[in-house]
This record gives structure tokens, sequence and C-alpha cells, in this order.
């Protein structure tokens, strides 16, 4: 149980690495991807904390933790209408989402209880831009070194992320309303290890972000 705290609060803290990278050189903002990539790790980091003071104090952050999918899905979609450029299929993935969204908070799983089928279609959305756009890259070679391109990072770390957490996005309802809060904290420490790679893989797409060889 210890090992899960202590990766909660890694979890935590390690939204500070990418947002550190971008305070070391604030020019890195100029760029539109990296702007929309802070801002979504600071609505990370804001949701982080206000979900830890509500489980302090023995309330649920479930309506929090919704809340931050739906900012963070959106955020990312917007990225990703910068690195597709088919920006007429983003915009309807973003719609559907945010319909489907409506719709199972309406009729399956209301904003006070964890909304996994929310949160595996809008998986599913943000796997198949991460897919699009590797092809993108195989056929565009906007590098002449691909793990040196700060967009190849940025979506290496959408696409891992959502994929290792899709199952528990599907699952994670049934763990959280059926089973013992050690297995929910077993299942959510998965997700935090998950959010660790993501932020750090962040941060390797922000410390690349501006170097001379992008768009060669």
């Amino acid at each position: 149980m210890q090992t899960l705290h202590t990766l909660i609060y890694i979890s935590y803290f390690s939204a500070c690495i990418p947002l550190f990278l971008t305070l070391s050189d604030v020019k890195k903002l100029k760029e539109p991807i990296i702007a929309l990539l802070n801002i979504l790790i600071f609505v990370a980091a804001c949701s982080d904390l206000i979900s830890y003071i509500l489980i302090q104090k023995h309330q649920s952050s479930i309506l929090v933790t919704n809340i931050y999918f739906i900012a963070q899905l959106l955020l990312l979609n917007y990225i990703f209408t910068l690195l597709l450029p088919n920006k007429k299929f983003v915009y309807t993935g973003a719609l559907l989402f945010v319909l489907f969204t409506f719709y199972i908070s309406l009729n399956i799983q209301g904003f006070a209880e964890y909304q996994s089928w929310t949160r595996t279609t809008g998986g599913v959305i943000l796997l198949t831009y991460s897919v699009l756009y590797y092809r993108q890259l195989l056929i565009t070679l906007p590098a002449q070194n691909i793990s040196q391109y700060a967009p190849f990072w940025i979506n290496t770390a959408v696409s891992l992320y959502f994929s290792f957490n899709l199952f528990l996005f599907i699952i994670a309802n049934y763990v959280f309303t059926n089973l013992p809060a050690d297995a929910g904290m077993l299942v959510w420490g998965f997700h935090n290890v998950n959010n660790i790679l993501k932020n750090i893989l962040f941060a390797v797409g922000i410390y690349y972000a501006g170097k001379k060889q992008e768009g060669l």
C-alpha cells in the first residue's frame, strides 16, 4: 500500500517536469502546440491538487476527474487539429465525443459516478488520431531524425497513455463500485504509472521543441 501511495505522489509531481522545461525556455510557448500542451499539463496538475484535497477531506473527487477528462480530450483534440491535415475529421471527432458525453451523462453514467463509457470513447478517438499521425509521419518524413522531433514524442505520449489505460477505463467503474478499496487503488496505481510515463514523454517533446531540425 505504501508503494501505491508513493506512486500517487510521484504521479502528481511528474507534471512539474514538462512545466519546468517550458519555464526554463519560455520562447517555446510561441509554438501553439507547446502552449496548448502546457495548458493541458497545468489543468491536469490543478485537477490532481483539487482531487487530493477532496480525498484528504474524505469527499469524492469523481466530479473533478470527470470534468478534467473532458477538458483533456478537447485540448488534445485541438492539438491534433494542428498536427493532422484533415481538420474536419478531428472537429467531427470532438463533436461526436461531446454529444456522446451528454448522452452518457443523462442516460447511463451521471457526472457523480466514474464515467468509464466516456473515457473509453475518448480514448478510442485519440488513439485513432494518433495512428493517423504516425502514418502521416511515415509519409511526409518532416525531420531527418524523428526521435528529435517534438510532435513525435507528444503523439507517442498520447498513444501509450491511452493504449495502456483503455482497459482500465473499461473496468474501472466496476472495480470502484464492486470490489474492495484496495483493488481500486491497485487499478489506479497502473494509471499513475501511465501518467508518469506520459508526462516524461511530454517533457521530451517540449525539450526538442524549436530545434532547428524540425520541419526539415
